[in-house]
């Protein structure tokens, strides 16, 4: 299973890190973010059998930044 501050290595050779994760519909998402590129992020589905695929779909976007925005608000909330 990914956690929040695990490392990931895409396709793409870089380094990603795991910013947040959440269920939705027994479906895993995670927000990654490029640890050297912090303007490179995307949001994937997550599969243990057939690993993270990239989402495209606008509206269940929307719903992930909400959900991630909070998760990641509560977190920083935390360190103070």
């Amino acid at each position: 299973m990914l956690e929040q501050g695990d490392l990931v290595t895409l396709e793409d050779n870089k380094e990603y890190v795991i910013a947040a994760t959440t269920t939705l519909n027994n479906i895993v998402y995670v927000y990654l973010i490029d640890q050297n590129d912090y303007s490179n992020f995307m949001f994937c589905s997550y599969d243990q059998t057939d690993g993270l695929y990239e989402i495209e779909d606008k509206e269940l976007l929307q719903e992930l930044v909400k959900i991630f925005t909070k998760q990641l608000t509560k977190f920083i909330d935390t360190m103070e």
